[in-house]
């Protein structure tokens, strides 16, 4: 072709593509949208599917959550990172999945390949026994660790994952090493202690405290700087004389590159349809703390974790390969 013509034609292209994009963006969204968990079902979707219904009521369209969990968050981080940057493919994630996870392995990923869009949850980690452990306070746990180095084994919602890190961490606060035991998320690892196969868990209030107040679970303490009013009656794991505090946050993510334009109304969705009284009291109920984070506050966040996790990992020697 002559390349007068051609050029005529892509300048022809760009002149029909750019109306068109524009109005995808201007008139975002029209279909379903897809909200990625990178965890197996029964612990962080659940968050998501309190805040769906009031955001599809601001969005006009259904969320479309899909639990794909493996490699401590990798796998379904990873399939976000590589969709499409057109707003219907979005991540809900805890901000370990970016800081934590590729720190700690080889992912296809990093934080940089995500833009966030306002943080939701931010809730400590309970920890839990088993009631036959031989162990029934943390007092006991650290003393039982120190005395059986390696001996006991704490289930997590994967290698790498922030459950993961919280509990290395507090094991090593405490001066012992415990067993790690991953799994494909928080759901199968309580699923596997009430079954009696672990002695420990480290996870998300929602996923541990239905078991702790029916008995099938005894919680030592919560990873919380404080006391949690959605669960007084826990002490700290500082109170405890365990110098580590870890409260994880959960939010929404977009591949980078996704239009200001959709990233906008994502931003003033989020707050939005946390005010909704529906989702505070099943959220109340289901023992998480709401925690609003903007996009700038927890990029801040995410890249305060980086470092912390960055470090963590290299003091305690947990990286693969390595």
């Amino acid at each position: 072709m002559n390349p007068i013509r051609r050029c005529a034609s892509a300048l022809i292209l760009i002149a029909t593509l750019a109306p068109a994009a524009a109005f995808a963006q201007a008139n975002y969204p029209i279909r379903p949208i897809r909200v990625i968990v990178p965890y197996a079902p029964g612990g962080t979707d659940q968050q998501l599917r309190l805040l769906a219904q009031p955001l599809e009521k601001i969005l006009g369209q259904p969320l479309v959550i899909d639990n794909v969990a493996g490699a401590g968050a990798a796998i379904g981080t990873a399939l976000v990172k590589n969709a499409r940057p057109d707003g219907y493919t979005l991540l809900y994630a805890g901000t370990g999945a970016l800081t934590v996870v590729p720190n700690l392995n080889n992912t296809p990923y990093a934080a940089g390949d995500f833009v966030p869009l306002g943080n939701v949850i931010g809730t400590p980690y309970v920890v839990a026994a088993r009631p036959d452990a031989p162990f029934r306070t943390l007092a006991e746990m650290v003393a039982y660790g120190r005395a059986n180095p390696g001996k006991i084994t704490c289930g997590s919602a994967g290698h790498g994952t922030s459950t993961h890190m919280a509990a290395e961490a507090m094991a090593a606060a405490a001066g012992f090493r415990l067993l790690h035991v991953p799994y494909q998320g928080i759901g199968p690892a309580v699923t596997s202690i009430l079954g009696g196969n672990i002695d420990m868990v480290v996870g998300l209030p929602n996923a541990v405290m239905p078991h702790v107040t029916a008995g099938k679970l005894n919680a030592l303490a919560i990873t919380a700087p404080r006391r949690s009013e959605l669960m007084p009656e826990i002490m700290t794991v500082r109170e405890g004389g365990v110098a580590m505090e870890d409260v994880t946050k959960f939010a929404l993510f977009a591949p980078k590159n996704t239009p200001v334009a959709i990233q906008q109304k994502w931003v003033a969705a989020v707050p939005e349809a946390m005010k909704s009284p529906e989702f505070n009291e099943a959220t109340r109920r289901s023992f998480n703390s709401i925690m609003y984070l903007s996009p700038a506050q927890l990029r801040g966040v995410v890249a305060a974790e980086d470092k912390h996790f960055r470090q963590l990992i290299k003091d305690l020697k947990l990286r693969e390969g390595v």
